[in-house]
């Protein structure tokens, strides 16, 4: 079955890093994350998700929301 998702205008993501530089997190503002709640069905009284399935998951939905993550380290 396949559900029609029209895409999210483009995010204001910003990305978290520590004193290193290295990034640690990511800032989704509240109303971006309410429609991507929607859009993919994200229950947040749902128990917690692996690390790998969780990180695969934000990468599908950053894909399908034509975002980029900066990769460099």
């Amino acid at each position: 079955m396949f559900i029609y998702a029209p895409p999210l205008p483009r995010m204001d993501i910003k990305y978290l890093s520590d004193a290193k530089g290295a990034i640690t997190g990511v800032f989704i503002p509240l109303e971006d994350w309410t429609q991507l709640k929607k859009q993919y069905n994200i229950r947040e009284d749902a128990p917690a998700e692996s690390g790998a399935k969780l990180q695969k998951g934000l990468a599908d939905a950053l894909k399908k929301a034509k975002v980029e993550p900066d990769t460099e380290e």
